[in-house]
């Protein structure tokens, strides 16, 4: 079999695929639906365009597939001729047919008022089957690719709409929950779902992008929202630290009021009120610009009430010291004290009993049971004790 032949046989086995694959796009239920819904007229704008464009495209396809069988049938005629042929001269018309210049392919109709009197009514121009095979795979898949299109937007259409519709209600829900509902985008509706299906689905990944960036949005609200909650949560928890911290400041100061007379107060660090009550109203007021959605603010005013809060915290720790310390000093007078009452019971067992301390002990005893307590005279007449019970050393 010569060179030929095989060409041949290329071009035979080109034509049986080309033919099936631009039949079965053609004989397609989108492609025929598509067919009528042009002829019928129910296409518009964007779709109606691309429709006939498709329609177009085929039947060039068709066209072109005629003029190519044509080449290769008049090829395949030459190739059966009779025993007088000769092998060479054969084989040259074959290549002249399927590698030459030999398919004429008109492109346009040239309008009469431009025509010249012995000019063709359209123009044409030749070329190789290999050269009218690109153009027919560029037909073929540009026809392919409209109607895949068309069919997607006529049958994904409607149940695109339908969900982004039932995620807009969803996210309104949502944004009502977050007091975010100022940010919401309008939706609108798709006009031409069914004329101009194409158009329709710019308009479908239009709102999908909207309702994305909306999506975006809210989760960003949501993770402020759940960010101002916990740490308003966190507040009240130190706040209830500070009142039990507070608490025990106010009692402690009491016992030294009673201790040294409500005078005392005034030489404390602190000696007022705390600041518990300020920073209670402080939080108070940040949960309700939380119930009004006012989260950013609530983060801002929440990292300064944190700060005041942990400084409140050390001035209560440092008053509470102060006043333990000074009501530590009674409790270092009543030891000594006992100490003293001790040692002069072991010297009256040994030296017999003094009238003068027991005179003493007993005014220490008096000016013990004071409220409040004369603390300067209290060490006064402790220091005197102690003078008495050294002079029996």
């Amino acid at each position: 079999m010569s060179t030929m032949d095989d060409l041949l046989a290329l071009w035979r086995q080109r034509l049986a695929v080309i033919s099936t694959n631009a039949n079965e796009l053609s004989d397609a239920e989108s492609t025929k639906r598509i067919r009528i819904k042009l002829r019928a007229g129910h296409y518009t704008g964007l779709s109606k365009a691309k429709a006939e464009l498709a329609i177009a495209q085929l039947s060039a396809l068709v066209e072109d597939y005629l003029l190519l069988a044509k080449v290769v049938d008049e090829a395949n005629v030459i190739s059966q001729g009779g025993l007088l042929s000769s092998w060479s001269n054969r084989d040259e018309k074959i290549s002249a047919l399927l590698q030459g210049s030999s398919i004429t392919r008109t492109t346009a109709q040239v309008s009469i008022k431009n025509r010249d009197l012995l000019g063709s009514a359209a123009e044409s121009f030749n070329l190789t089957p290999e050269a009218l095979l690109v153009i027919m795979e560029a037909e073929f898949e540009q026809a392919r690719d409209s109607l895949n299109d068309l069919d997607i937007a006529e049958t994904k259409g409607a149940a695109a709409l339908a969900s982004l519709k039932h995620d807009y209600s969803l996210m309104e829900q949502r944004a009502q929950a977050l007091n975010a509902a100022s940010d919401r985008p309008s939706f609108i509706e798709i006009q031409g779902l069914q004329s101009d299906p194409l158009n329709a689905l710019d308009g479908i990944d239009a709102l999908t992008r909207s309702l994305s960036s909306w999506a975006a949005k809210l989760d960003d609200i949501e993770r402020t929202r759940a960010a101002a909650v916990s740490q308003v949560e966190q507040a009240k928890a130190h706040l209830k630290d500070l009142k039990d911290l507070d608490a025990l400041y106010l009692a402690q100061a009491e016992k030294l009021s009673n201790l040294y007379g409500p005078q005392v107060l005034s030489t404390l660090k602190m000696s007022g009120n705390s600041a518990f009550a300020m920073l209670q109203s402080w939080c108070e007021t940040l949960e309700n610009s939380l119930a009004a959605g006012q989260c950013s603010a609530v983060l801002v005013g929440m990292s300064r009430l944190q700060l005041a809060m942990t400084q409140a915290q050390a001035d209560l720790h440092r008053a509470i010291a102060e006043v333990q310390t000074r009501s530590a000093e009674v409790d270092e007078l009543k030891g000594r004290f006992v100490a003293y009452k001790a040692k002069d019971y072991a010297l009256s067992a040994q030296y017999g009993a003094d009238q003068y301390r027991q005179k003493m002990q007993l005014q220490i005893e008096s000016a013990l049971s004071l409220s409040p307590l004369d603390v300067e005279n209290l060490r006064l007449n402790l220091a005197q004790y102690q003078l008495m019970l050294s002079k029996l050393n």
